[in-house]
């Protein structure tokens, strides 16, 4: 079962959350305000990195510089140009000191896919890394008041990677990977794994769903998903936020 300070270390270095994105990477860092930047990289011929985040981007445009994109689908693609987009956040040197890490990994990532990431945060911080599904950390974060008897089901819908994940207890039971022929409109086959998910209705408990992610803010999804699911829905303010404030928590003394 998870909880604030769940990963909290006393007397520890400052401890770092990281939330590695498709399009965007967050960093948590004790005492200050989440990072946030774009996931590329500028890379020159020769294969030296130049530049990460923004200033990739602004090389991009004023002199033509190659990007590279290194997460895909919300899981690592190039372990080398993640790692030094991580550094190049952080401020950190080619040998950085230690600090404790967590970071977020899809539900359903496989096995090779959880160690890429956890290999990119310990090559990019020199810190001992532990790992989160990511949907539980923004259940966390966004901390709806359950009865023992309420089912919560959360979606975290991102770019490239949608999942449905049932939690309980602070845990999670059961995740899908939302896959459709239709990127534009995602809401019905959501519906589908939602239902599916979760079952027939309980007689006792709300049945809860809570909505994250970037794709969380679109215009109708809370509604839509309500009606078709027969939940009460939840979206959060600033969803694309919500797995690192929940990493951040579970990092908080």
């Amino acid at each position: 079962m998870l909880a604030p300070g769940a990963y909290a270390r006393a007397r520890g270095r400052c401890p770092i959350a990281i939330d590695l994105g498709t399009l965007n990477v967050r960093i948590w860092l004790a005492g200050h305000d989440t990072l946030v930047a774009p996931t590329v990289v500028a890379r020159a011929s020769a294969g030296r990195y130049l530049a990460a985040g923004r200033d990739a981007l602004d090389l991009a445009e004023r002199a033509g510089t190659p990007l590279v994109w290194p997460v895909r689908d919300g899981v690592i693609a190039d372990l080398p140009a993640c790692a030094y987009l991580l550094r190049s956040m952080l401020g950190a040197g080619p040998d950085p000191k230690p600090s404790p890490v967590l970071v977020g990994v899809p539900a359903t990532a496989t096995l090779m896919q959880r160690n890429m990431l956890i290999a990119t945060a310990g090559r990019a911080t020199g810190g001992r890394v532990s790992w989160v599904e990511e949907p539980l950390a923004a259940s966390l974060a966004c901390g709806p008041s359950l009865d023992a008897d309420d089912e919560l089901v959360t979606v975290d819908i991102g770019h490239g990677r949608t999942e449905v994940v049932q939690v309980h207890g602070g845990e999670v039971l059961a995740a899908l990977r939302v896959d459709t022929v239709n990127h534009v409109d995602q809401v019905p086959a959501i519906a589908r794994a939602v239902r599916g998910l979760a079952g027939p209705p309980r007689r006792r408990g709300r049945r809860r769903l809570l909505v994250t992610g970037g794709g969380a803010a679109t215009v109708g999804v809370a509604g839509r998903l309500a009606a078709l699911t027969g939940r009460s829905v939840t979206v959060p303010e600033n969803p694309w936020l919500a797995t690192i404030r929940g990493l951040g928590l579970l990092l908080t003394a």
